[in-house]
């Protein structure tokens, strides 16, 4: 699609989430599709999903819907908040360079795994797939910064609240990070996209309001379960 026309159908929209965990009842490539091209039907001008043959299926069906890839351990580990596994590795981008039209990665600061840095995995990228966009999720506005630097297409505040540095911030539980996103508005030149914690429609507003690229929403759309939970706990109120 080019470079500019992905960004031009992403500007202003709303990108869904599109993932489920491992053993859940929508963790199969079809169930996934089917959330997405819901997703799609409601106004969404692109979507998130994880692992290439999840995204395959999709681009298959849907070769003009702009997809962020990313790859991801089937089960979470515990100390994610610590850990780089987000895409973390050059050989998960060359896994994801075939299906998708944007990768996103984990840019934040902390060591990362495999033989590359951060900074060298992007000229790699930039190198052999020069036409492949890449996403900075991000959980500080250090970290924006230097992904800026480093040239990132977008950045998105994906990991604020969920890093040891930024979980125990008080947004962190509830809402997302306007204030980031404000700041790296403000201070950085690269598209910013607000993502994590997304549940209102009126945060959706305020990201506009304050300049946001685009905002991605998941589990308030695409997570049953968590869905049910909020109303489930209110109910026991």
């Amino acid at each position: 699609m080019g470079k500019q026309n992905i960004l031009e159908k992403l500007k202003g929209g709303i990108v869904v989430s599109v993932q489920a965990a491992h053993g859940e009842p929508l963790d199969k490539p079809e169930h996934l599709c089917a959330l997405a091209e819901s997703a799609l039907n409601g106004g969404a001008c692109g979507v998130r999903m994880a692992q290439p043959f999840n995204i395959n299926y999709f681009k298959h069906l849907h070769p003009d819907i702009p997809v962020i890839g990313i790859t991801k351990p089937e089960i979470i580990p515990p100390n994610a908040h610590e850990i780089v596994y987000i895409t973390p590795t050059w050989p998960d981008i060359q896994s994801l360079a075939d299906c998708c039209d944007i990768v996103a990665l984990d840019a934040t600061l902390r060591p990362r795994p495999g033989e590359f840095s951060l900074s060298e995995m992007i000229r790699l990228t930039r190198q052999h797939y020069p036409d492949l966009l890449l996403m900075a999720d991000i959980s500080t506005f250090e970290e924006g910064q230097h992904a800026a630097e480093l040239g990132f297409d977008l950045i998105s505040t994906t990991l604020s609240g969920y890093t040891t540095e930024t979980r125990d911030m008080p947004q962190a539980p509830h809402g997302p990070d306007f204030e980031l996103l404000a700041r790296l508005m403000k201070e950085t030149q690269t598209p910013i996209v607000l993502e994590g914690r997304v549940w209102e429609p009126n945060e959706v507003s305020q990201a506009f309001k304050l300049g946001a690229f685009a905002v991605v929403i998941g589990s308030a759309v695409t997570r049953p379960q968590e869905i049910t939970r909020r109303f489930v706990k209110a109910s026991a109120i």
